[in-house]
């Protein structure tokens, strides 16, 4: 955030480190792991023969000044999709390597992450202009905010099975707090989401155990906390961003949103689908190599028409991004894990991993910079081969 924000140099440290960590995980897994399986080596020798099609087309097509921009993001997105694949054979090797409380302390280290620094005064922005919010020492308010999205569901199953609910309870104030003065709306709701899931799962024991006085006291304390929401929401940054933004778009009723298309797709999705549509008109123009093979980060190179836009929808910008063959290639390692948890998604009390899980795959679909974000694309992976450690004993 620092070298981005202040010295303004993308070339990062982060991003040297990202590799070197990448490079060994694949010399670990292909070489020094004891845990061999033909298939990871043939996903990495078949995603290794894309990459260097992808190179050599973007060298023919665009020349060698686009070529280090196109890289570096290809480097961003194959990084998720190699380091699952890859890390199994750690995780094999040593089951113990990461553990749930793992999850739990990151969580608490990006919270002080962006909360110290929002009561001292001394974070970045979460916008460049118009909106407002904060993201600490962080560098998008979209990727903190998945991050923490996909962290807190440990942190919150943690305290609710230990039964803390004191603790839960002001826990859920001081991330209530977190997530509305970053000021975009996906953690927010994920976390509404979340809470009403446990709220109900606490509600119906409660309810097994014919505990009716205290179900009828937590009823009311949550009517309270509901209430203190609702007069807190109006003096936080997302509540004023919604209004800036609905001030912006002229709505004068919630019907319009949902009935004007070009609104729904400002308010909800952010331009998003407008700009799915641009990029499906390129990638349809685009020549075969590059509909089998990407159209890359760059558009309509070397024309007075350049467009550098993602969608920002993970899954539209891989296919779009990296063509046919690469999107086949990304989304089967997703398959192939999907397929395992299946077997065992009903069987096992596991439900911390695949709510998170599907958290974030909810917000690559729906807000982007997930999959395709190292900063937090290596906590899904984690998360995901952890998960499959746990329970792979038992498919």
């Amino acid at each position: 955030a620092i070298s981005l924000n202040v010295f303004n140099n993308s070339f990062i440290i982060g991003l040297i480190i990202r590799f070197g960590f990448l490079l060994y995980i694949i010399y670990y897994s292909l070489f020094l792991s004891k845990y061999k399986n033909k298939y990871i080596t043939m996903y990495i020798v078949i995603t290794f023969i894309y990459l260097v099609l992808f190179s050599i087309n973007v060298l023919c097509i665009k020349g060698m000044n686009a070529f280090f921009y196109e890289m570096k993001n290809t480097f961003k997105a194959f990084y998720f999709p190699i380091l699952l694949v890859s890390c199994i054979s750690i995780f094999k090797n040593n089951r113990k390597l990461l553990d749930f409380d793992i999850f739990k302390k990151l969580f608490y280290i990006y919270t002080l992450g962006v909360i110290i620094p929002n009561i001292l005064g001394i974070g970045f922005s979460s916008y460049a202009v118009t909106k407002t919010g904060n993201i600490g020492f962080f560098y998008t308010a979209n990727e903190i905010g998945a991050i923490l999205s996909i962290l807190m569901v440990f942190f919150i199953n943690d305290l609710y099975k230990k039964g803390k609910y004191i603790k839960l309870l002001l826990s859920m104030f001081v991330i209530l707090y977190m997530f509305t003065f970053i000021g975009t709306k996906g953690p927010l709701i994920l976390f509404i989401i979340l809470v009403l899931y446990y709220l109900v799962k606490y509600f119906k024991s409660l309810y097994k155990e014919k505990k009716y006085g205290f179900l009828s006291g937590v009823s009311l304390l949550f009517i309270m906390f509901l209430s203190l929401f609702i007069l807190f929401i109006p003096r936080t940054n997302f509540y004023k961003n919604i209004v800036v933004h609905l001030d912006y778009l002229k709505v004068d009723s919630i019907d319009d949103i949902f009935t004007n298309e070009k609104i729904f797709d400002h308010f909800i999705f952010s331009r998003r689908l407008t700009f799915m549509k641009k990029t499906n008109k390129l990638y349809l123009k685009s020549s075969l190599s590059e509909k089998l093979l990407g159209i890359g980060y760059i558009s309509n190179y070397g024309t007075d028409d350049i467009s550098m836009k993602m969608v920002e929808m993970d899954f539209f910008d891989i296919f779009y991004r990296h063509g046919i063959f690469g999107f086949i290639i990304y989304i089967s390692s997703l398959i192939c894990f999907l397929y395992k948890f299946m077997h065992i998604r009903l069987k096992l009390d596991n439900e911390v991993y695949i709510i998170s899980i599907v958290f974030a795959f909810l917000l690559a679909f729906i807000t982007g910079h997930v999959l395709i974000a190292p900063a937090v694309s290596i906590y899904v992976l984690l998360i995901i081969d952890q998960f499959y450690s746990k329970v792979s004993d038992n498919l």
